[in-house]
Formats: C-alpha cells, sequence, structure tokens
C-alpha cells in the first residue's frame, strides 16, 4: 500500500473546484447594485437633479435602501448555506502517514492515493491502481451506459461508482480535472428551470421595451405644448419612476434567500435559491424507501446457522460499505479464508454480488428472486417479507460463472430497518393537500408495502413487481399504483418521466447511486442524510437531518414564497399598469401627468413597499394557484385601471390644477390601501395593526403633500370632499367585487 506524508501534502496542489454552488459576497453586491432598474433610476435622478427641486430625488434614497436590505439578506443566506454545505460535504478515504484517513474532496492533493467505492462520484481524475469498478459518466457524456474500469485505466471527475471499490492514484484536480475544464468551456451551468424567474424576465422585457419610447414621447409632448424644462422632467420623471416595479425582483431574491436560510436552521441544504419555488409546485413526492421512509440503519434479526459461516468469510472480500454490509459486518466476525479467483460486486441492475473460488465453484449473496430460483421461498419468509423484513439469500453453484446457474440454495438472512419518526402524519398531510406519494424500491415490492404500512401509509396502497412489467403496461402501472418493487435505476427515470409526460410537477428523494438517473430527471430532487456523493451532487437539496418531517417544512417554506410574491407583485404592478396606461393617454389626449416623483415615492412607500416587505414573509400553506400569472397581471389591471379611470373623472370634474394633483394624489392612496386589504385577505390581528399602521402613515403622508404644494395648494370644497368620498366608495365596491379567493 503506498501512502503520502503530511509534509508532502502541504506542498502539493488541493482540489479546489472552480464549481462554486452560490454567488460570492462581491458578486451578490454587484447584481443587486448594477441592474438595469437601478440604473434607470439614476438617470432620471440626475435629470431631476438638475431641476434643483431635489425632494423629488427621494425615491433614489428608497432604492438605495432596498438594495441594502437586498444585499443584507443575500449574503446572510449565503453565509448560512456555505456553513452547513460544510457538513454536507462527502467524505473520501485518502492514505497517509501509513493509516487510511477521512477528507473532504477538497482537501484530495494531486499524487493522492484514494480509495473509491460503491456510491462515491470521483472527484478528481485518477488511474485505476488495483481493484476494479463500473462507472457511470452520464454526468459528463450523456451516456447511460456503466463502463467497466481496471488496473491502469483513466477515470474522469465526476463520473460516479456503480459498482466494486478500488484504490486510485490522483493525476489532476482543481481547475485542471476534467470537470473543471468542462464548467470552463460551458462558462456557465445550466439554469435551474424557474417558472417565477421566467416570469419576472417577461415583465422586466415588456417594461424595458416601453421605457424609452415613452419616456420620449412625454419628453416631445411637453416640449411642444411649451411647458418648462423644470416642468417636462419632473412630470416625465413622474410617470417613469412609476412605470419601475424597483422593489419587485428584489423582494423576489430576497424571498428565495430568506427560504433557504429557513430551511438552513432546519439542517436542510438548498444548492440552487431558486428550486425553493418548485417546492410549492410539487404534486407528486417519489421517495425511495431506503433512507427515505426508513433511517437506513439495518439490523440483523436472524441468519441460518451455515449461512452465518459463510458470509463471515464471503463478506471479508468486500469493501461495500453500504447499509446492509454494515449491519452483517457488526453481526458476524469477519475473516478472510478463501482463495478468491474473482469478485463481482454487488450492483443495482443485477440485485446481487458473487465470488468465486479458485479450487472451483462460486457463492451468490442477494436477492432471492435474482439468483435463478424457480419456486418461491417458504412460506414463513413470505410472511416475514409481507410484515416488512429484508430477505437476502446465499447460494452456491459448482459452476465458474458469473451469472446464477444450477443454483443450490444455502440459507437466508432477514433483516429490519428502522422506520422514521413522524412519518404517519406527514403522509397523511401529503394526502389531505393532494400531494401523491409514491414509494420506490429496488427491495421485493411485498417487503416494501410491509415497510410502508409500518410508516403510516395508507392502507389501500397497491404495490406491484416491476421485474414483470411490460414496456406496454410500463405508463399505465406508473399512473395506477403507489409501490414499486425491484425497480432499476433506468426504471427510477423512466417512471419520473411518464409522470410529467402527464403534467405532474414530480419531487424525487434518494440516497443511492442507483437514484441518480431518477434525481436528475425531477423536477426537485432531495439527497437524504447520508447519501452518497453521487447522490447529493446532483441533487437540488441534502438532507442533514433524519426528521422526515422536514419534508412538510420544505412543502411549507416553498408555498410561503410563491403565494406572498403572488400577493405582493400585484401591488407593485398595479403602479406600473397606471403609469404604462395614463402615460399613453396623456401623449394621445394632452393630458397632465396626474403625479411628481415625491408623490409616487410616497404612495410608493405606504401602498406598496411598507406592506410588501411585511406580506411577504408571513405564514401561508395554502396551496399554489394554477394561474399564477393571471391571477397577479387581473388583480393589477383592476387597481390599475381604476385609478386610471379615477384620475381621468377627476381631471374631467376638476378644473384648478394644483386641487387636481391633490385629489389624484388622495385617490391613489385610498385605491393603494383598498389593493393591501384586498390581497392581505383572511385578516388577522397582524394584518390589521398593519394596516392601521399604512393608514396613520397616509395621513402623515397626505399633510406632507400639502407642504409640497404650500405655494399653489387651496383646501378642498365640500363638494370637492363629497367627490373624493364618493369616488372612494365606488373603489372600495369594485375591489370587494373583485377580490379572489385563491389570492389569499
Amino acid at each position: 500500500m503506498k501512502y503520502l506524508t503530511s509534509e508532502e501534502v502541504k506542498t502539493l496542489k488541493k482540489n479546489i473546484s472552480v464549481i462554486k454552488p452560490y454567488k460570492t459576497t462581491r458578486e451578490i453586491i454587484t447584481s443587486n447594485i448594477f441592474t438595469f432598474f437601478n440604473a434607470m433610476n439614476l438617470v432620471l435622478g440626475l435629470f431631476i437633479a438638475t431641476t434643483l427641486r431635489f425632494e423629488n430625488m427621494l425615491f433614489l434614497g428608497v432604492i438605495a435602501v432596498n438594495t441594502a436590505i437586498g444585499i443584507y439578506q443575500e449574503v446572510r443566506a449565503k453565509n448560512a448555506l456555505a456553513e452547513l454545505s460544510l457538513l454536507g460535504r462527502s467524505k473520501y478515504r485518502v492514505n497517509r502517514d501509513n493509516e487510511t484517513v477521512e477528507v473532504d474532496s477538497e482537501e484530495i492533493v494531486e499524487g493522492e492515493y484514494l480509495h473509491l467505492n460503491l456510491g462515491d462520484q470521483v472527484p478528481v481524475d485518477a488511474e485505476v491502481l488495483n481493484g476494479s469498478i463500473e462507472v457511470d459518466e452520464s454526468l459528463l457524456t450523456g451516456e447511460s451506459d456503466n463502463i467497466f474500469k481496471a488496473e491502469g485505466d483513466k477515470l474522469m471527475s465526476g463520473s460516479n461508482v456503480v459498482s466494486g471499490s478500488c484504490l486510485v492514484k490522483v493525476l489532476a484536480v482543481g481547475d485542471d480535472s476534467y470537470i473543471n475544464k468542462l464548467a470552463k468551456r460551458t462558462k456557465a451551468f445550466k439554469k435551474y428551470p424557474s417558472k417565477l424567474r421566467d416570469y419576472m424576465d417577461g415583465i422586466l422585457k415588456v417594461i424595458s421595451v416601453l421605457l424609452i419610447p415613452v419616456a420620449i414621447l412625454l419628453y416631445v409632448r411637453g416640449a411642444s405644448l411649451g411647458r418648462s424644462y423644470v416642468d417636462i422632467v419632473l412630470r416625465s420623471a413622474g410617470a417613469l419612476v412609476g412605470m419601475i416595479p424597483e422593489g419587485l425582483i428584489l423582494l423576489v431574491s430576497v424571498s428565495l434567500a430568506v427560504a433557504a436560510m429557513k430551511l438552513a436552521r432546519r439542517k436542510v441544504l438548498v444548492q440552487e435559491l431558486y428550486c425553493v419555488e418548485t417546492l410549492a409546485r410539487v404534486d407528486v413526492l417519489c421517495f425511495d424507501k431506503t433512507g427515505t421512509i426508513t433511517t437506513g440503519n439495518m439490523n440483523v434479526v436472524e441468519i441460518d446457522g451455515e449461512v452465518g459461516e459463510k458470509l463471515s468469510s464471503y463478506l471479508a472480500y468486500f469493501e461495500d460499505e453500504n447499509a446492509t454490509s454494515r449491519a452483517l459486518k457488526k453481526y458476524l466476525n469477519c475473516e478472510k479464508k478463501w482463495q478468491v479467483a474473482e469478485l463481482g460486486a454487488f450492483s443495482s441492475k443485477n440485485k446481487y454480488s458473487y465470488i468465486r473460488l479458485a479450487e472451483g465453484g462460486t457463492y451468490f449473496f442477494g436477492a432471492y428472486e435474482f439468483l435463478g430460483f424457480d419456486t418461491p421461498m417458504t412460506e414463513y419468509y413470505e410472511n416475514l417479507k409481507q410484515q416488512g423484513f429484508r430477505i437476502l439469500s446465499l447460494a452456491y453453484t459448482k459452476d465458474n460463472v458469473d451469472k446464477p446457474t444450477n443454483m443450490e440454495l444455502i440459507g437466508h438472512v432477514v433483516l429490519s430497518d428502522e422506520i422514521k419518526a413522524n412519518t404517519k402524519e406527514t403522509f397523511k398531510y401529503f394526502e389531505s393537500q393532494g400531494v401523491a406519494v409514491k414509494i420506490i424500491s429496488g427491495d421485493n415490492h411485498i417487503a416494501v408495502l410491509g415497510v410502508a404500512k409500518k410508516a403510516g401509509f395508507k392502507e389501500d396502497a397497491r404495490a406491484i413487481d416491476m421485474t414483470k412489467v411490460s414496456e406496454e403496461d410500463f405508463e399505465r402501472v406508473v399512473l395506477e399504483n403507489d409501490i414499486f418493487g425491484r425497480v432499476t435505476p433506468e426504471q427510477k427515470q423512466h417512471m419520473v418521466e411518464v409522470l410529467q409526460k402527464h403534467k405532474k410537477t414530480v419531487a424525487m428523494s434518494g440516497d443511492g447511486v442507483n437514484d441518480v438517473l431518477a434525481l436528475k430527471k425531477a423536477d426537485i430532487s432531495f439527497a437524504m442524510n447520508g447519501a452518497t456523493s453521487a447522490a447529493k451532487s446532483v441533487s437540488n437539496i441534502v438532507f442533514l437531518t433524519d426528521d422526515f418531517d422536514v419534508f412538510y417544512d420544505i412543502l411549507m417554506e416553498g408555498r410561503r414564497v410563491i403565494n406572498n410574491i403572488q400577493k405582493v407583485a400585484s401591488l407593485f404592478l398595479t403602479k406600473t399598469f397606471f403609469s404604462i396606461t395614463f402615460s399613453i393617454l396623456s401623449v394621445i389626449f394632452a393630458l397632465e401627468f396626474a403625479f411628481i416623483p415625491i408623490q409616487f415615492t410616497i404612495i410608493s412607500a405606504i401602498t406598496i413597499g411598507i406592506p410588501s416587505f411585511f406580506l411577504t414573509f408571513e405564514s401561508n400553506k395554502d396551496k399554489v394557484s394554477d394561474h399564477f400569472m393571471r391571477d397577479i397581471l387581473t388583480n393589477a389591471v383592476i387597481g390599475g385601471g381604476v385609478l386610471v379611470l379615477s384620475v381621468l373623472l377627476t381631471n374631467f370634474v376638476i378644473h384648478n390644477p394644483a386641487q387636481v394633483k391633490f385629489i389624484c394624489f388622495l385617490l391613489a392612496l385610498i385605491n393603494g390601501l383598498l389593493m393591501v386589504t384586498k390581497v392581505s385577505l383572511p385578516f388577522n390581528k397582524y394584518k390589521a395593526v398593519l394596516l392601521v399602521a399604512l393608514t396613520f402613515a397616509a395621513v402623515v403622508g397626505i399633510f406632507a403633500n400639502i407642504f409640497i404644494l404650500k405655494n399653489h395648494f387651496n383646501p378642498l370644497t365640500i363638494g370637492q370632499i363629497t367627490y373624493v368620498a364618493l369616488v372612494a366608495i365606488v373603489i372600495a365596491i369594485i375591489h370587494y367585487m373583485t377580490r379572489r379567493k385563491r389570492l389569499v
């Protein structure tokens, strides 16, 4: 055995990855400050500064505060996730200082002697020194066929070990390794699919296209009417500031970051922020039995006498560290007693391992039905299987083969798996919420059904053996059944595809290399606590806890984010819709734009900024609407349309320009507060206090507006006060009649 010394390790290059799962602090600051809308606001601010009416630049201060809050929250979330990711790193065994030690992947150095086993993701480029393995290189090449690697063969970083074990010498690490070179060539990884991001991008594109042409039209129209430079700039800036939903995108990113941080406190590592959104949309949860509804800690219940004697030698030749081998090695006194000609490691495809002896004959150990027997197990073992126990069998053939032939049964091993706490309550909650649960396993379907019932899964669950399902019946079987046994990795992936084909949003959990294909294919994937490095590498979320109840927390956090963003987005877009619509109308019909920038700043702060901040972070467990964008736009069009009509009517009824501005300001505040009321339904004490505070802030804003317009302001007449009251009542009736239960 070859070893490095600690001194040699210090001088060699470490496996520092160029692939970073999170933005750096600098990238967060840059991405929050240097945005298109911030640039547009800055340009507007500079134009307003030339008028010397500096009070109208207050909106820049609001934007600066919002940006600072966004940066703080994102950095805070990044730090929490980075700290948690250290706990979630996979460990690798290396030879150093005449002993085998465990290190993080980033501590592996060039020239290292590294042990690889079933379930490991290859962290570096390497050469096999001894032993043999099968690897899946689909993450790199797209080809899912397993490739056999023996002494002298090269391994690429990013491939997954699906069978066997070996010792390798590290050839390249860090930015010299294949996976990092590939990342550099592609420059960026594929973005995680997100409806929320797509919706926000669509809104930004529309506003971006309209912003500059509207600005030019407003300027040209003002100049053609002979207005002064100051008047043109202030009126145009008022319209353009209103068009920009400057806080909306910021609020989305902060909401996602805070959600990830809250989950981090529950020992849940979110590796892609936008996957928090997908959590809320999940309607099918695919659970792998081992490590998900069970702890993955196996216990030996009983072993046939002769089987124990044979297995104590058999297992000594395998370095596999799966739950079954750990339980058996702990129970048995394993010692090498045979002369071995060939080893065949366990694989998820074959469901068995084997040892071919030098003097002839082969032992096979694995699932009974995969060892070539025509008759079923005895009634005793079948009953154990129905109770949820796992049965493995040892068999022997006189032939020198690598597949079961002419087998003679030696006996069975009975193991039990520990059920996680809170499974029953969590299953019941998912069922009540219309989230279908499917349990997928490589174990016997009867045994899986037994474990599922112990865990509190529904009593009428239907279980099926996937080895007996034809390609023609595959889709029907997936849709009609709840529990699937003897599932191959390829079948797991195909099952996810079938569900997605039927418009389901699929979440997949797993812990082994046999789950990797399905984890990659699912809309969102979870790697369980104790998962292999291969499973962790492809999963969006990594659990660092064994608490099954955390699935509930994850689903609720996703719902909170989406439902609350849906509420507050309509507040932002109400202002945007009004500004775009009224700007176009003012150009066409030579109307005065109703607000100057400082008025819009007050309106936005009271009816959008402050309530959005509080409403975004409230608890919300409602199911997510299937019409997310339609509901937002409908609400925004109603709110913005009502305000447009109110302002047009005020321009027609009231003739004093200063009073028109003041009345429009009052109606905008009233409309905004009613919008906040509508999206806040149903009420609670928390929301009632918020609305009272906003109403008080609106009163303060009204007096501030009087002060701003003091040189042109005349007190309202009784008739004008009556007009405002009547219009306010009509606005309230419209909002009441158009409230949508799905938005609350």
